[in-house]
């Protein structure tokens, strides 16, 4: 059994002992009110991550200022926040855990949520320069030296909150393009007083809020400063900046620096996906060690082991951060420890869990969610409880939806029985975790498979389940979890030869020519796009929206990781150009109202999903009882269909 005994020795952080050199990132959880009061299931979520035996969580950003607030975000502006995070340390403690509480102002971030905040008629859009942001064109104001002592005192005054609340440590958040991150970044300082120039002029603003943090709490509570180490930006903070600042962010009074990266126009930094390479910016981490006497925090897709350790053994960092597997799996830690490696639900680094603008619906009312553990803020219901009376149970179907399902209602005691009409089990997913880059996708189905095995659910491969089978079989109750089908497009020449499906491209069942046509340009046609360019060929990649959307945008992290690989492949992008007609040798394109041919040997399809509902529309028609999940009800993603599956299991 592989030992890990760096990560599982202890430390220490300023006054403050951790059991272990684990720490959970902080990540927001959307799970507050409107004003920002703690919900109590944000208070179960830590509790369970606690639980799960990391050594510190530090929590979500809050709002340091009510003049700067963002929706989705717990408050620190004010004392009557307070009996709320102490509910949080408390169940913390209890739970075995230690945890620090971050908090934030966001400068002009703010304006791109002008219409969703509780108090606009308080809200400063406050930068170190009017320098407009270009998302949204607006241009926060200037910052007098009364604003700065404004902001600087709003600081002090939450951690002093924090530290009230009974919290073990507090955490200052000067990176991913927030406030400080912009006093920080030559890009949006352009000030020519004492807080502009250099970068040790530069870093003013923030050594001063962190100064005055450590006035507010004392010298024996715990201040973690987090930054980015780069900014990843032509004209951005550079490694070479932060290696002048960080020695200064220690002498104004941290304990320990939490390394990140990114602005806000490249937070594929942050949140690193599944497109990047593991433990990616750990080098930022190691090279600001050398040049501090505080304990430094490495983070950033960092889920195995193995990598942590090495961290660790190699003096890179003194800590290591986890964040989106510590939503997938919070048991890792003891997973870990105890050598169960293999019993670990992964995070597959597909950002689901970030997607806010697509789902920002399902996100005010259930706060932040994961494709592989439907339980995210739902820990205290979410438990398996048995069924009142067994029953038997058939799920046709073996995909995500189906397996999830299965499991689940076997672990409650249900007979169950689940077919699949292929030779083996995972469906559509299969076909996703086969592509590049996705190395974390390909153990879902073995990891959901042996859930079936211990649960005792009886698989059925090779199967195609027919209405008269059913009847015949006559079980209890029928889920259906039948998948989807590929769509094509209905236009002329779609179903020509030299038409292929992405999946059968991704597969390795259909040759591909070269140079290629790509249609669609939603994910499977951006990383179809990306594989063949990788490949030599002169890629064209068309859609009839924007690049990343259809209907609705891409989670914003991952489409700009895709889109800088597709550019720096050189890759001739079309959007906004419905295709019109495909021919022997290309395709017209309508490009700004006018019709374009491109030349092309192969035209792949990647226009989407059709549910394959047959069966459950004769179902509907009978009177038995039924439920249908996954993309059968229509064609969404793995997260949807894992949910419904898990949500009919503890249904039945």
């Amino acid at each position: 059994m592989t030992t890990f005994r760096k990560l599982f020795e202890p430390g220490r952080i300023g006054s403050m002992e951790l059991k272990n050199r684990l720490i959970m990132a902080p990540m927001g959880t959307s799970s507050h009110d409107r004003e920002g009061f703690i919900q109590e299931r944000t208070v179960y979520y830590y509790v369970e991550r606690a639980k799960g035996g990391v050594g510190l969580i530090i929590a979500q950003s809050s709002n340091a200022l009510r003049e700067g607030q963002a929706p989705g975000r717990a408050g620190t502006w004010d004392d009557k926040f307070i009996p709320g995070l102490r509910r949080v340390a408390e169940g913390v403690h209890a739970a075995g855990g230690k945890i620090a509480w971050q908090i934030l102002n966001h400068g002009k971030l703010y304006s791109a949520w002008l219409d969703r905040i509780t108090h606009p008629e308080d809200l400063k859009i406050i930068g170190p320069s009017a320098i407009p942001w270009v998302r949204t064109g607006v241009a926060p104001k200037e910052a007098t030296k009364e604003d700065i002592r404004r902001i600087v005192e709003g600081f002090g005054e939450a951690a002093r909150r924090v530290k009230e609340a009974g919290m073990d440590a507090v955490e200052i958040h000067g990176a991913h393009g927030y406030m400080i991150t912009q006093w920080l970044s030559p890009r949006d300082n352009r000030r020519s007083d004492e807080y502009g120039g250099d970068a040790k002029k530069r870093a003013g603003m923030a050594c001063e809020i962190v100064a005055k943090v450590r006035e507010k709490v004392g010298p024996n509570f715990p201040v973690i400063f987090r930054f980015s180490g780069s900014h990843f930006i032509e004209g951005g903070g550079t490694l070479e900046d932060s290696l002048i600042q960080a020695p200064l962010f220690v002498e104004a009074g941290a304990d320990a620096l939490h390394v990140s990266a990114c602005e806000e126009e490249t937070t594929y930094w942050q949140f690193l996906p599944y497109p990047m390479p593991d433990g990616a910016i750990v080098h930022l981490a190691a090279a600001i060690k050398r040049v501090v006497n505080v304990p430094v925090i490495a983070v950033g897709k960092i889920w195995d082991p193995r990598m942590a350790e090495q961290i660790l053994e190699e003096g890179k960092a003194d800590f290591v951060a986890l964040g989106r597997q510590l939503l997938a799996d919070p048991q890792w830690p003891n997973k870990v420890k105890e050598g169960r490696f293999e019993e670990v639900q992964r995070c597959l680094y597909c950002n689901n869990c970030l997607n806010m603008e697509v789902r920002l619906k399902e996100v005010r009312e259930r706060g932040r969610t994961c494709t592989v553990n439907p339980a995210v803020l739902r820990e205290r219901q979410f438990g398996i409880k048995p069924a009142r009376a067994a029953r038997s149970v058939m799920i046709i179907g073996g995909g995500l939806a189906g397996m999830e399902a299965a499991r689940v209602l076997a672990e409650r005691g249900h007979q169950v029985k689940l077919y699949e009409r292929s030779d083996r089990l995972g469906g559509q997913w299969n076909i996703a975790a086969v592509q590049p880059l996705k190395e974390n996708y390909r153990y879902l189905v073995p990891f959901m498979e042996k859930g079936l095995e211990r649960a005792k659910v009886k698989v059925i491969l090779n199967k195609e389940v027919t209405l008269s089978f059913i009847k015949e079989t006559n079980p209890d109750a029928v889920v259906v979890a039948t998948g989807a089908l590929s769509k094509t497009l209905e236009i002329p020449g779609a179903h020509s030869p030299h038409v292929v499906q992405a999946n059968d491209v991704i597969m390795g069942n259909k040759g591909v020519g070269n140079p290629v046509i790509v249609i669609g340009g939603r994910l499977v046609g951006m990383e179809t796009a990306d594989a063949l360019a990788e490949q030599d060929r002169q890629v064209f990649l068309v859609t009839e929206d924007k690049l990343g959307e259809n209907g609705a945008p891409l989670e914003r992290n991952i489409y700009r990781a895709m889109r800088d690989r597709l550019i720096r492949h050189g890759l001739y992008l079309f959007p906004d150009s419905p295709v019109v007609e495909i021919l022997p040798n290309g395709v017209h394109i309508a490009y700004k109202h006018e019709i374009v041919f491109l030349k092309a040997e192969t035209v792949v399809m990647a226009v989407g999903a059709v549910s394959n509902d047959a069966l459950w529309q004769e179902l509907k028609k009978e009177k038995m009882e039924a439920y249908a999940i996954g993309d059968c009800v229509e064609p969404r993603d793995a997260m949807e269909a894992i949910r419904e599956g898990a949500e009919v299991g503890r249904m039945i």
